[in-house]
């Protein structure tokens, strides 16, 4: 039994090494970062390439992370998973702030609203916000997310396509937008007014999973939003409270 805890507590351990920053492994690497033998971290590598948990470049004769993650990482971020995790944190936010507090992960070109609890005001729409998609180019909550990601990946969603005006407030010209995230990213959040919704004014910063940005909260209201330092400050504790949440839940 203790070989088999033994085991998996390995091929938990392999699954983790990739963070982000290290997208490869060869067994000579693995067994360094374990401490253990060549031969139990070809045991433990043959195990998960077996189960698709990891997949072999037969090239650089490294392996890498396989389909069978992808499916645990899609039913991870399903709303259910990420929304129960979140609810508690949005909640005290809205709380003590007053504002409407939304929850989104990245989808492609867009964000998509994992939760979204109403401020003192009520609700910003007559709808439900749940899966409601933001495009990358406008508006806090979007902005506050691709800010964060190499200009490189960037660009795949924003600028290679065709950007839809959605007022008058909404930049689609590829230079300001850049503009605008590199001003973002170095202040940590982010402020609009008007650029999705024409009278929606959101304070929106990025939730952190580690070194990687998973994805934003954003405080939003139907009245001018006034960036007071303790209301930035409140967001980012959010921010961070819910990024710890997730990573320590990884």
């Amino acid at each position: 039994m203790a070989d088999q805890l033994g085991s998996v507590t390995r091929a938990l351990e392999t699954l983790r090494l990739f963070d982000g920053a290290r997208h490869s492994l060869s067994v000579t690497e693995l067994a360094a970062l374990l401490g253990c033998s060549t031969s139990t971290a070809q045991r433990t590598i043959a195990t998960l390439a077996e189960q698709h948990f990891l997949r072999r470049d037969d090239e650089t004769r490294t392996y890498r992370l396989g389909a069978s993650v992808l499916h645990l990482s899609r039913a991870w971020r399903s709303a259910a998973s990420l929304g129960s995790l979140a609810r508690p944190v949005l909640e005290r936010l809205a709380h003590d702030t007053g504002l409407n507090t939304t929850f989104a992960v990245p989808d492609h070109a867009h964000m998509r609203v994992v939760l979204s609890i109403d401020g003192a005001e009520g609700p910003l729409r007559d709808y439900p916000m749940a899966s409601e998609l933001f495009p990358a180019h406008a508006g806090a909550i979007s902005k506050a997310y691709y800010a964060q990601l190499p200009h490189d990946l960037r660009a795949r969603f924003i600028g290679e396509r065709p950007m839809a005006r959605f007022t008058a407030e909404t930049k689609t010209d590829p230079k300001q937008l850049e503009e605008d995230f590199l001003d973002i990213r170095a202040r940590g959040y982010c402020h609009s007014r008007g650029e999705y919704d024409t009278n929606v004014s959101a304070l929106a910063a990025p939730v952190w999973m580690g070194k990687e940005p998973l994805g934003a909260i954003a405080l939003s209201s139907l009245s001018e939003l006034v960036v007071h330092p303790s209301l930035v400050d409140a967001l980012l504790a959010a921010t961070g409270e819910l990024g710890r949440l997730l990573t320590r839940e990884v």
